[in-house]
């Protein structure tokens, strides 16, 4: 049985037996529960489609007219919010005002949505639920789509750019059947890709960003201070994954501030999707910094190898069999087959589901810990891997 069949038999039994899903299943003993988080899923995330009507980077703000009501509404992001620009990660002002955007929203303590935590324009929407959307049928005034899921929707075609590639395309020749990635705006489609020229234009992003994250830096948040001993700790985004764990001890950094703080980096330690570094900096600089503060990070732009590479850049690093296997957790993707945007490890690494909820970290901690036992290297475990269960593994997700 592949992994990917696993995953799925694993999860579904774990989740049939929660008591959201089966009323007469009696609940686990507490003692017997694993120490972890309690908000395993994503399902419980309002997710809408909406048009972006305006936006305000400064203040970093957005207003939306989410689909269904009738009158747009400004909304905060949170400050660690993923915004997702064709196919990538992005920032605010690469979006399109018009545009048809997909956007998640986090909840208070009494359930009301207060900000926005994720937004992704149209076509990165389509990959993360993949591969794009199918195009129905096709006339003179405009196309039908398939989503993943939920109903086919009409759109006019009258001013649509297609590409084929890198080239420019006309809509006749267009497929019934094919897949593809469509921008729309109001009942309009705006842009619409093949699957190469939506690689394309993914690669675009890549290389516009990875100038940002050199230029600007890599965004993070100050999660401890130790003014009197010179270290404190820096939590870098998901967005920085690569960038962040090609760093080693011994490297040196700089943080945002004025002038820039000059640190060593100590430790590099996978969390969940993102990166924790271990700084040493002049004890005096710190009090510049504030818990909890957003500061961009500089470094050495890493070699182009460490973004173009299928595995991670520090991979069969020296770790104890504990830390490779929580390693493993914190660089895969579920791979299962669960659909309803709802596993959190589809998204934001296996690391992030709950065991209490779901079989799958536990069953694959005990996968990793074999193949270990046989000294497997990390490089040959994920290989094995990778040819099981495919790109999914590696790449953030969901199934539609």
């Amino acid at each position: 049985m592949s992994t990917s069949s696993l995953f799925l038999a694993l999860s579904l039994n774990l989740l049939v037996t929660l008591p959201a899903f089966a009323a007469d299943t009696k609940p686990v003993k507490d003692e017997m529960k694993e120490i972890a988080g309690s908000a395993e899923f994503l399902r419980s995330v309002p997710k809408h489609f909406a048009t972006l009507k305006g936006m305000d980077r400064a203040r970093q703000r957005v207003t939306l007219l989410m689909e269904g009501e009738t009158q747009a509404r400004e909304w905060p992001f949170v400050a660690d919010a993923e915004l997702k620009i064709q196919g990538w990660w992005g920032r605010l002002d690469q979006f399109t005002i018009g545009d048809r955007v997909w956007v998640w929203l986090q909840l208070d303590r009494v359930k009301q949505p207060v900000a926005v935590s994720m937004l992704a324009d149209e076509i990165s929407e389509q990959d993360i639920h993949g591969p794009g959307v199918q195009l129905e049928a096709r006339d003179a005034n405009g196309i039908t789509l398939k989503p993943a899921s939920g109903k086919n929707w009409a759109l006019k075609t009258a001013n649509a750019e297609v590409y084929r590639a890198s080239t420019k395309e006309k809509l006749d020749n267009l497929k019934v059947g094919e897949k593809l990635y469509v921008q729309s705006a109001g009942d309009e489609a705006r842009l619409i890709l093949d699957a190469a020229a939506f690689e394309a234009r993914r690669a675009e992003q890549k290389a516009a960003l990875h100038k940002r994250w050199a230029d600007e830096g890599l965004p993070g948040t100050v999660v401890f201070l130790h003014q009197f001993s010179g270290e404190m700790d820096f939590m870098l985004d998901h967005e920085a994954m690569r960038w962040g764990r090609s760093l080693k001890p011994g490297d040196k950094v700089s943080l945002q501030a004025s002038p820039a703080i000059a640190a060593v980096v100590k430790q590099v330690r996978p969390w969940r999707e993102r990166t924790e570094l271990r700084l040493v900096t002049a004890c005096s600089d710190q009090s510049d910094l504030a818990l909890g503060q957003r500061v961009r990070l500089k470094m050495p732009t890493p070699d182009s190898a460490v973004e173009s590479a299928v595995l991670p850049p520090d991979l069969d690093r020296p770790r104890t069999k504990e830390e490779r296997i929580e390693w493993f957790l914190c660089s895969i993707y579920c791979t299962c087959s669960i659909g309803g945007d709802g596993c959190t490890g589809m998204f934001y690494t296996l690391a992030s589901c709950n065991p209490n909820g779901c079989g799958m970290p536990n069953h694959m901690r005990k996968v990793f810990a074999e193949k270990i036992d046989k000294g497997l290297t990390d490089k040959q475990i994920l290989e094995e891997l990778l040819k099981q269960d495919g790109p999914r593994l590696l790449r953030p997700h969901l199934m539609p």
